[in-house]
């Protein structure tokens, strides 16, 4: 059990970090990280709440990616 739980650990703190360079490309695709516009208050707040709500979606979706491919290799080995 012990092995489980420092398995899902790991894979947790993965996808907190795989999910802030992933995030930081998105925001680049969508040309808002560039330093060189000046952008307002609002639009600097509402940039920064994207950025979370793009951050949260990618670590979502990398921990059900992972969880769907466990679920995977198990039914495989019956």
């Amino acid at each position: 059990m012990k092995k489980f739980i420092a398995k899902e650990f790991l894979w947790f703190l993965g996808s907190l970090v795989a999910a802030l360079p992933l995030s930081l490309l998105f925001m680049a695709l969508m040309d808002l990280v560039s330093g060189e516009r000046y952008f307002s208050e609002k639009e600097k707040l509402l940039i920064v709440e994207l950025f979370v709500f793009i951050y949260i979606a990618n670590f979502t979706g990398i921990y059900l990616i992972r969880l769907v491919i466990s679920a995977i290799k198990i039914l495989a080995r019956k």
